[in-house]
């Protein structure tokens, strides 16, 4: 008989609290038939058991008012260095052997302050639960991409085989093109249209597509909205109710990568097995994640047996009966949580929009062979940033504004300026400021954006300058002419305001 290590035993007691994903495989083969009643009661019950403080944060991340939280230099100095102690302390662990492995490897990438960053700011800089999620993305990463690869810093296109590039191709999954209200990313699900070979290409699409995702810091920090589009579908697809693949999805993104979801949406219609995936989300997100659950349906009126999450509490009715509607009722409903519904890439008619997510690939390959740096390219622009280029909504972007109100705010000190140096030179200084407090200045790249260089961020910051300078003057002429129709002031007192401007 083999005498058991002190290790070992150590090992064992913390793997149980730590591997909460590992269920008995016989809970996998589930179909629709299954989950014909809802145990409304223990739902009710295990909702009931969040705190009040934890129920609240989670109505606040719904509706996108909850505040970020503020990273300054010594919490993260702490943080890391209490999470480096706990991964050392972990290398004995059984389910650390992947880590283990990757540790002899390159420890300049495991013990790499942005990687540890990333997981720590999915828990809240729970340093634990940071470490114990970090431990299985090394575990997941192995299974998926093999030890070759488990060091490499950025997985990109050229390291996927055909069948994923197909399967991230077919546009069931994708990353929308803009943020929420609250500056938060994106992602949609059209269970309808799902397409792979093996549940491995689906696993590695997934993986793929929240990692370009999360190379942004303001994802990061803020989180990532899921949406779940299953108007009209009548459940035909086979592959959307693989609950295998369920599982070890939940298990890769719930488990394994460092992505912070704050909300689920899910858009349904009343033939498309609402009640089904209602199950799984039970199953899957436990009773915290219900409280960031909102279910939104179309087309006909439908009544059902279950539980109902609204803002303020867990309804529990034998009889739920929730009036449905139209792709653009549904699209109303989400604008009230800060998610604009015309671009979800589906049309009116439940056909998918895959254009816009195939050019953004392109551009996503083109660049990611150009760089291995991600800091060199932008899929999602921040609220922060300013973008260069044309056009209303570049001009309405909101960092773009911001960048109006300080030039607006420098411009008595840039009239002030004789020679053509000194203006370049506020130009500079208003640059480097901004760039100094996170500001990136991108110019747009097909379906991407690249960081500009420091020559054309100055050239937009003086052609800012011009530009505001004349629309106040307009606005000016303006107001005096508002003014003289009104009778308020005399011609000759217009003449005598221009003539001292």
């Amino acid at each position: 008989m083999s005498e058991t290590t002190s290790d070992d035993r150590i090992g064992t007691k913390e793997e149980k609290k730590f591997s909460n994903f590992s269920p008995p495989m016989s809970g996998l083969d589930v179909n629709e038939s299954d989950f014909n009643e809802i145990d409304v009661k223990e739902l009710a019950s295990k909702v009931s058991e969040i705190a009040l403080d934890e129920r609240e944060a989670a109505l606040f991340d719904m509706h996108g008012v909850a505040p970020t939280l503020e990273e300054d230099p010594e919490m993260l100095s702490t943080s890391l260095t209490e999470m480096n102690k706990m991964l050392t302390n972990m290398l004995c662990w059984r389910q650390a052997s992947a880590f283990k492995i990757a540790e002899s490897q390159a420890p300049e990438y495991t013990r790499n302050e942005k990687l540890l960053l990333m997981f720590l700011r999915c828990e809240n800089f729970n340093v634990k639960a940071a470490a114990n999620r970090l431990i299985a993305f090394f575990r997941h990463k192995l299974s998926l991409f093999g030890p070759e690869k488990l060091t490499k810093e950025t997985i990109g296109q050229s390291d996927l085989d055909e069948e994923d590039l197909k399967c991230i191709a077919a546009g069931y999954v994708q990353l929308l093109p803009n943020r929420d209200h609250a500056g938060r990313a994106q992602f949609i699900y059209f269970p309808r249209f799902v397409k792979w070979a093996t549940r491995d290409n689906a696993l590695r699409m997934f993986y793929y597509l929240c990692m370009v995702a999360l190379r942004d810091e303001e994802t990061q920090r803020k989180g990532i909205v899921s949406l779940v589009h299953s108007v009209g579908n009548d459940g035909s697809n086979p592959q959307e109710k693989d609950s295998l693949l369920a599982w070890k999805s939940m298990q890769l993104m719930r488990g394994a990568l460092p992505m912070k979801v704050v909300g689920h949406h899910v858009c349904s219609s009343p033939s498309s097995g609402l009640r089904f995936f209602f199950s799984y989300v039970t199953k899957f997100i436990g009773s915290a994640g219900i409280a960031r659950t909102r279910f939104h349906e179309g087309m006909n009126e439908v009544i059902y047996t279950s539980v109902f999450c609204c803002d303020s509490q867990l309804t529990l009715s034998s009889e739920w009966r929730y009036p449905t509607g139209t792709f653009e009722e549904i699209e109303q409903e989400l604008s009230g949580f800060g998610i604009n519904g015309v671009n979800l890439a589906i049309s009116y008619e439940g056909d998918l929009k895959t254009d816009r997510h195939k050019r953004m690939l392109r551009s996503l390959k083109c660049l990611e062979a150009q760089t291995s740096s991600t800091e060199a390219y932008v899929v999602l622009p921040s609220q922060t940033d300013v973008l260069l280029g044309r056009g209303k909504p570049i001009q309405n972007h909101p960092g773009n504004i911001r960048l109006s109100l300080i030039v607006e705010s420098l411009l008595p000190k840039y009239d002030g300026c004789l020679q053509k140096r000194e203006k370049t030179q506020l130009a500079a200084e208003t640059v480097d400021r901004m760039k100094g407090a996170g500001v990136r200045f991108l110019s747009k790249c097909d379906e991407c954006w690249k960081v500009a260089p420091d020559r054309i961020a100055r050239e937009r910051v003086r052609s800012t300058f011009r530009t505001v300078r004349d629309r106040l003057k307009m606005e000016g002429m303006a107001l005096l002419d508002s003014r003289l129709r009104d009778g308020d002031i005399h011609a000759r007192q217009k003449k005598r305001i221009l003539e001292e401007r």
